[in-house]
This record gives structure tokens, sequence and C-alpha cells, in this order.
């Protein structure tokens, strides 16, 4: 090759590296992960599509490539939606960090959740750990709340919603296989966490922005109101007969329902005692043994809890303190009595919430038998018979405290 010619590709490459150094690295390498998947009710289409999304940047320091970003519209399917996002984005969507699933109450009362999970997990690499949620606004209120902060990682609220629903009960908890097995095989019905927007709540976002203003934003806020956080927050349950929310519990009637189930494995219950006054007890579970009898008309549950017990608060000594006089069998009759009415208000919603189904099926030996049981329609006639028994962990407090 003649030398001149050389010399021109080399000049001419020493022109055009600089150039292509000026492109933006993000422009290639910048990837939009996932974190939650909302979907509501159409207006024009069938759902409205909410992503939640972890922008992470290579080779920039470009403020605006980071942090929460969210993105919505109408569509058939999410493969529409990720489609129509797909034209006016400049970098991929990924879901394998997808965490948790979102839906408005409306449409799950309308029974839609199933048909929008008709996706292909695999192809979206969207995993069947990821946690379903119910949000009573909508999902797309719930995700602003939960990017808030501009903290759209949500791997530990969704660590923190499973241990909750053992160690203080106020949430369940469930992903979307055990969704699918709920809906599928009929041994048990599914329970859903519920999330509500704390609209008064000052978030650390707006303390840190009002403070940027030179404003003080606690100033105006109420004594005792909650400053800091997320404004999304979840508690409480929501109920489903099938694919179809029928129902709702608050945090309290959560903790009641997850100790029948065995989910409430320790933790604080706060209580009224027969004088009105409030308590607190610690309890953890030792053992759950269920028998059911399905020979007769009416088929028939018994429920045994074993709990260890700490008097956590009794500021009038009612239960304490009277342990032995009183106290241990007033609060067995509480619990049993509050398993029950929980047990009944499930049960008349057509709602195996506790799963007495997976306990039935073991007792058939082959698919078919099972299915001939028909469990739903028996299910509507169950009797439930609750009993608990208490062991005071704290010795203490029955011979020390005033």
């Amino acid at each position: 090759m003649p030398v001149r010619k050389i010399a021109a590709i080399i000049l001419l490459a020493a022109v055009l590296i600089p150039s292509f150094a000026c492109l933006n690295p993000v422009s290639i390498d910048d990837c939009g992960y996932v974190v939650a998947v909302g979907a509501d009710i159409g207006k024009e289409k069938k759902y409205i599509i909410t992503l939640e999304l972890q922008r992470e940047s290579f080779g920039t320091d470009s403020e605006n490539n980071g942090g929460a970003i969210i993105l919505s519209c109408e569509a058939d399917s999410l493969s529409d939606a990720v489609n129509g996002f797909s034209a006016n984005i400049a970098y991929d969507l990924n879901f394998t960090r997808t965490h948790m699933l979102i839906f408005g109450e409306e449409l799950a009362r309308v029974d839609q959740i199933e048909d929008f999970l008709k996706f292909s997990f695999d192809v979206f690499r969207i995993r069947s750990s990821a946690l379903l949620l119910i949000a009573e606004s909508s999902a797309f209120d719930y995700i602003g709340g939960l990017a808030s902060d501009d903290a759209a990682n949500i791997a530990k609220l969704q660590d923190h919603m499973i241990a909750n629903s053992e160690k203080t009960g106020t949430v369940a908890a469930i992903n979307a296989a055990r969704f699918f097995e709920a809906c599928d095989g009929g041994t048990f019905d599914a329970v859903l966490p519920f999330g509500r927007i704390d609209g008064e709540l000052i978030t650390d976002k707006k303390q840190k922005d009002s403070a940027d203003k030179g404003e003080n934003p606690l100033k105006d806020a109420e004594p005792g109101s909650r400053i800091g956080g997320m404004q999304a927050l979840s508690e409480g349950a929501a109920l489903f007969d099938g694919s179809r929310m029928v129902g709702k519990l608050s945090a309290y009637d959560t903790q009641i329902l997850n100790l029948g189930k065995g989910d409430f494995r320790q933790g604080t219950l706060s209580i009224i005692t027969p004088n009105g006054n409030s308590a607190g007890v610690y309890l953890n579970l030792q053992s759950r043994t269920v028998s059911l009898d399905l020979a007769g008309e009416t088929p028939e549950a018994s429920i045994k809890l074993k709990l260890n017990v700490t008097v956590e608060y009794d500021p009038e000594a009612e239960i304490g303190m009277n342990w032995e006089n009183g106290g241990c069998e007033w609060l067995k009759d509480h619990l049993e009595s509050e398993l029950r009415r929980l047990f009944c208000f499930c049960r008349d919603l057509n709602c195996d919430a506790m799963g007495f189904g997976k306990d039935a099926s073991m007792k058939f030996s082959s698919v078919e038998e099972w299915e001939k049981l028909n469990w739903k329609e028996r299910y509507h006639k169950l009797e439930a018979h609750f009993s608990v028994e208490l062991i005071l962990d704290d010795e203490y407090i029955l011979t020390n405290r005033d």
C-alpha cells in the first residue's frame, strides 16, 4: 500500500477517534432495571401498566442517569407495553431484578390478575419468587409512593415483607408461584399483602427538598405524625377466592389469621383486656397440629396451637400478675375466640385462607380421588375448632414486678 494512503488512513483515524470519544457510553451501556410492575384497569385498553425502574450508568457522571424512574402507559398486555416503551427510551428494559408485581384493588376484584399474568415469566426473565401485592388506590399511585425518595431498589422491602409475616404477622406474603398454585391446585386460597398510600407522610425527599430551599418541613407537622420513609405502606391482607379478591383484613386481623395458619412464628400481639385497657403479649409458636374429619355431612377441623408467652406490656397488671388467677385462662379463651372469628369471616367469603384444603388433600392417594371431593364446595360447611395451650416464658413477671 502506498505510504501516502497509509498516512491518510492514520490521519482519518486520528480525526475520528476524538469524535467517537464524545459519544456518551450510556447510550450503549445503560439498562433500565425494572424492580416493580404495576397493573390497573385501563380506559382505552385493558390495562394501565406502570414500571418502576432502577437506572445504573456506566462511564458517566450525569446526575440524570440513576435513581428511580417511572414509566406508564395503557396496553393490552405487558408485552405490548414493553414494545411501546422501547420506542421512546434510549436503553433496554431488564426484568431480572423485578421483585414485586402490584395490582390495583379494582382490577383484583374483577378477576383480572390471572389474565394479566399470562405472559411468559421465562421470556421476560421475571423470577416466580417475585411478590404480589394489592394496592388500595391504584398500582400507579402505590409505585409512585415507593419511588418518592428516589430509591427504586425495593429488594429490601420484599425481604422485609417476608420477615414481617413471620415476626409481626401484620402483613401477608405470597409470591407468583404460590399464587398460581392457589388458583390451579385448589388446596388453599391466596392471601396477598395489602398496600396503601399515606399522603400526609413527610418523606425523606420532601425534608431534603425543603431544607435545600431554606425551609423547615417539620415545622407544620402534627405532633405524633409519621415522618420519614416512603408514602407507600404495606399492612394487612387481601383475601382471594381463586384468582378474585373478595375481602381484606386489617393489620391486627392479619396477625390472627397468620397465627391460625402457622405463619406468624413470633412477635407481639396487642390486645384489649377485659377492663378495656391496652396490653401486649409476645407470642412464640412452638407447634401447630391440624386434624380433619371429612366423613360426615359437615367436615370438621381441629387446630391445636402451642404458644410460649411473655407479657410485654400490662400497665394495669391484669394478665401477668394474675396469670394463675384467671389471666392465662382469659388470654387462652380470647385467642381461641379471635381465631374462630377470623376463620368464619374467611369461610363466609369462600376463601380458604388458613389452607385447610392442604390438610384435606393429604388424605387422598390420587389426584382423581381428591378432585371428586370438590373441596371448595365442602369448605362452605367446614366447622373449625381451635385449642390454644399457653406456656408463660417470663416467670419473673409473676413474682417480682409490682
